[in-house]
């Protein structure tokens, strides 16, 4: 064990569990970095197989005199080990980064990338991801002028963060509603605090980290009631997380545009500053949703009973642009959540056009029956139940509704399929296009995804337009989220 001298430019947080298939791998990912001047903090959290004797002597091998082992006697879960073990030594250091000891950087440089951006004033610096599977993480850039908590998680590999941040989170922040430490979704309950304190952050678009998804005693594999990289431990535990007041910010963004009287207008091409994107957005919202319910009255009754997660207007607006593009009267087919399925049939109250919901259980059917009759929104509307079938599509093989039972002659403009929220597995979202290919309009369709998570919908782009001709993918365009694909003549 070697003490952490004062001035260390990065921390290295690595917690480790019964991973010993992958612990070497990931040390010596790190000890691939072009930044010399980093400490290593590694906590074995009892683990039950080698994983801390082969890390401590990986550790003594490629960071002498540069690192910190620590074994616990009881497992004590991520978030208690930062309270613990890496609040004492943060102080130390300029910035910490954390380093699942299953997981691994996969750019040699990206920890002298972001001690560039340290020292240009940033204070938290992210990157996204890539799976050991292949797949492509959904994080992306946070809005300084918006709370990050009520942006979603965004954030999660590779997360850097100044250190000093550290010390203002009480440690209720890593205990979940029952007081409880956090066993589950710990790098949601550390990263929201430290975001919350300063708007000087910054998103790197690039793959730098590994995450090994495949990893048997992951959360999410341990789970069978998992949705993707979730369980429900997981799912739980960031709701408390998300659910914590706000810390004051401290550190607001270094220099503000001047506010605008009047309502942004984009002139010529030039790009807006960030501000004005911002006071955009929240422009669009209200005017679409202006617009929405004086032309859509019934949309109010949709969404009272639409649940949790409704829709946005923009969400709506983009639905019905995608309804209405192809055909004054398409033919529409629904699959997933209520809430697309309650705004589709409002959109389309009273101008005779078919929506067409599939559902593969019963209870599917009572309940979107239930909403559609609460919400008066019961006129050509079909609500179909058909067999879960076990659909495959190249390598993958997922739950899809049986669409055996559609004619083949029968075909749609528009087919929504709204997995969020569901208990439909995260894959399913793979299968949409290929499951419904032959009932889409040849002369003009609209193809809605919305997946589980945006990584999701950006495979199901890359995965359809590598096996399909013609077709248009539009990521994001949902009113700011899901995949939009357009075929057809």
């Amino acid at each position: 064990m070697t003490e952490i001298a004062n001035g260390t430019t990065a921390l290295i947080f690595m917690t480790a569990r019964d991973c010993e298939m992958y612990v070497r791998q990931s040390l010596a990912s790190l000890s691939r970095q072009t930044l010399d001047d980093l400490h290593v903090l590694f906590v074995d959290d009892c683990s039950q197989d080698d994983t801390g004797v082969i890390a401590a002597s990986v550790l003594n091998d490629l960071f002498p005199n540069r690192h910190t082992f620590i074994r616990n006697d009881t497992q004590m879960g991520k978030s208690r080990n930062v309270w613990e073990h890496l609040r004492p030594l943060a102080h130390a250091a300029d910035f910490i980064g954390i380093l699942d000891g299953d997981d691994q950087l996969i750019i040699p440089t990206i920890l002298e990338q972001m001690a560039q951006k340290y020292a240009g004033g940033k204070d938290v610096v992210w990157t996204n991801f890539i799976t050991d599977g292949g797949g492509v993480g959904g994080n992306g850039p946070l809005d300084p002028n918006l709370s990050p908590r009520a942006q979603g998680w965004k954030t999660s590999h590779f997360f850097s963060f100044r250190a000093s941040l550290l010390d203002n989170i009480p440690e209720s922040y890593f205990r979940d509603n029952a007081g409880q430490w956090f066993m589950a979704a710990c790098d949601i309950a550390l990263a929201l605090p430290i975001l919350d304190q300063t708007r000087r952050y910054e998103y790197m678009p690039i793959n730098a980290h590994c995450y090994t998804a495949s990893n048997p005693y992951s959360h999410h594999n341990l789970d069978p009631n998992s949705r993707g990289l979730n369980s429900t431990s997981q799912q739980r535990s960031a709701q408390d997380a998300f659910n914590k007041p706000p810390l004051p910010v401290t550190r607001p963004v270094a220099t503000t545009a001047a506010p605008k009287p009047a309502p942004v207008v984009f002139a010529d091409n030039a790009a807006p500053d960030v501000s004005s994107i911002v006071v955009g957005t929240d422009v669009w919202q209200k005017t679409a949703s202006d617009i929405l319910v004086s032309g859509y009255p019934t949309l109010l009754d949709a969404q009272s009973v639409a649940g949790r997660n409704p829709l946005t207007p923009m969400q709506i607006w983009a639905l019905r642009r995608a309804a209405f593009a192809r055909s004054d009267k398409p033919n529409i087919l629904h699959i997933g959540a209520p809430r697309s399925a309650l705004a589709l049939a409002s959109l389309v109250a009273g101008q005779d056009i078919g929506l067409n919901c599939l559902c593969i259980t019963p209870e599917q059917v009572a309940d979107l029956d239930a909403r559609f009759t609460a919400s008066g929104l019961t006129d050509n509307i079909s609500i179909i139940e058909t067999e879960a079938a076990n659909v495959g599509f190249e390598d993958i093989s997922a739950t899809f509704p049986d669409t055996r039972q559609i004619g083949a002659d029968v075909k749609f403009e528009l087919v929504v399929v709204d997995l969020q929220n569901t208990s439909y597995p995260t894959e399913s979202a793979l299968l949409a296009l290929p499951a419904l290919a032959n009932n889409l309009s040849p002369f003009g369709f609209n193809l809605c995804l919305f997946a589980q998570d945006r990584a999701t919908e950006v495979m199901a782009a890359k995965r359809w337009a590598s096996v399909s001709a013609g077709l248009k993918f539009s990521l994001d365009a949902m009113g700011g989220s899901g995949l939009m694909v357009a075929g057809g003549r």
